[in-house]
């Protein structure tokens, strides 16, 4: 069988980083898409497949002659970028060094179906939302946004074989609850009301990619952080409940957070790396994916006990009465829609005794801070 360095290509990652993507910023907007879209138009299929509610262009990338098709899509939220990034990292894998024997072995063996831009209104204005506030990832039973109408329509014209539906995740998520421990990535299989053994075949499969992707990423993530199992509450109108119920195995990727990494550059380079694991399990086990995927569930659940900042044991006094408390800091994210930048508000989120809440800045204060009138309330933003 053929060899998967995952090492290898960890550590030649930056060698191949489509570097005409921006990495200073989290923004992948729609006229960033049309510049790589020109930049490869010569090199790869790239189809218009429909229009979005503003009457954008829904792009669809094609790559592979290989018999097991992989249907991928990334920014059906539009403020959720690093998919995006990542599979063009990986379209310049392919083409930088496409004579290397894994490039050929995944041209040989698969087709990869990619839209890199579900939602390219959202990502105008960095919403998670579309052009008329419809959460695309709660639109798969009624289907009245034209954007999930072009992705079903899309799975039903090709039919493929394993589904990759790329996100974002929050900072909030750690995995586990004994110490500090970001979810760096998280995957999920996708929750279905199981009827019979082959409905939960289609699920077993994407439990079986999600496992050995595990498997390949542990081998090179830094010692902080860990790879987390996302939430499986069965959500009716999602997308990845619904198409796996229907039969298409789905694997949810979540790129995560690490600490210093705003703009996650580590994150883009280890997301990655999973897909291309995922890749190469799906090549050489064709038929037998499920393999394995008892151990889907020993992959640790993700918690959400992660907070931006924690200022702890904050001596505060009102009305002649000393506490000691702990105050909780979320970092939220405001576009500014004319300069095309991003802001950070940070804003108090919990107040008390968060002595069982992680965080990725930690400060012990000696001294009161708040008195009668400016005493801390939820919601404010920090300005202490």
């Amino acid at each position: 069988m053929l060899l998967f360095d995952i090492e290898s290509i960890c550590y030649n990652y930056e060698s191949f980083k489509d570097r005409s993507i921006n990495s200073s910023t989290k923004i992948f907007n729609y006229y960033n898409l049309l510049k790589l879209i020109e930049k490869y138009k010569n090199i790869y299929s790239i189809n218009p497949i429909g229009l979005s509610v503003e009457k954008r262009i829904i792009f669809q990338i094609k790559w592979g002659i290989g018999k097991i098709k992989v249907f991928i899509w990334s920014q059906m939220h539009g403020n959720e970028t690093t998919g995006t990034k990542s599979m063009f990292d990986i379209f310049h894998f392919f083409l930088k060094y496409k004579n290397h024997h894994l490039v050929k072995f995944f041209f040989k063996n698969l087709t990869i179906l990619y839209i890199p831009m579900l939602n390219p209104d959202g990502s105008e204005k960095f919403q998670r939302r579309n052009a008329i506030n419809i959460d695309l990832n709660r639109d798969a039973i009624r289907l009245q946004s034209p954007e999930m109408k072009i992705l079903f329509n899309e799975i039903d014209k090709h039919k493929p074989n394993v589904l990759f539906n790329l996100h974002d995740q929050r900072s909030i998520y750690n995995v586990g609850d004994e110490f500090f421990n970001p979810a760096i990535l998280s995957f999920l299989s996708p929750t279905i009301p199981v009827k019979g053994n082959n409905d939960f075949l289609c699920r077993k499969k994407s439990m079986g990619i999600i496992y050995f992707i595990t498997k390949e990423i542990n081998k090179v993530l830094p010692k902080i952080g860990a790879i987390g199992r996302f939430s499986d509450k069965f959500y009716p109108t999602a997308t990845g409940d619904t198409l796996q119920k229907i039969g298409y195995p789905c694997v949810l990727f979540e790129a995560g957070n690490y600490p210093k990494d705003l703009q996650k550059k580590k994150i883009r380079k280890y997301n990655v790396l999973s897909i291309l694991a995922g890749f190469y399990f799906i090549s050489c086990q064709k038929n037998n994916l499920e393999k394995d995927y008892s151990y889907y569930f020993s992959i640790p659940k993700n918690k959400d006990i992660l907070l931006d900042k924690i200022y702890r044991k904050v001596k505060v006094r009102k009305n002649n009465y000393r506490f000691l408390i702990d105050i909780g800091i979320m970092n939220f994210e405001e576009f500014n829609i004319h300069e095309k930048n991003i802001s950070i508000i940070s804003k108090i989120v919990d107040i008390g005794d968060l002595s069982n809440f992680f965080t990725y800045n930690e400060l012990i204060l000696s001294k009161e801070l708040f008195f009668e009138k400016n005493y801390p309330k939820i919601g404010d933003i920090e300005r202490f």
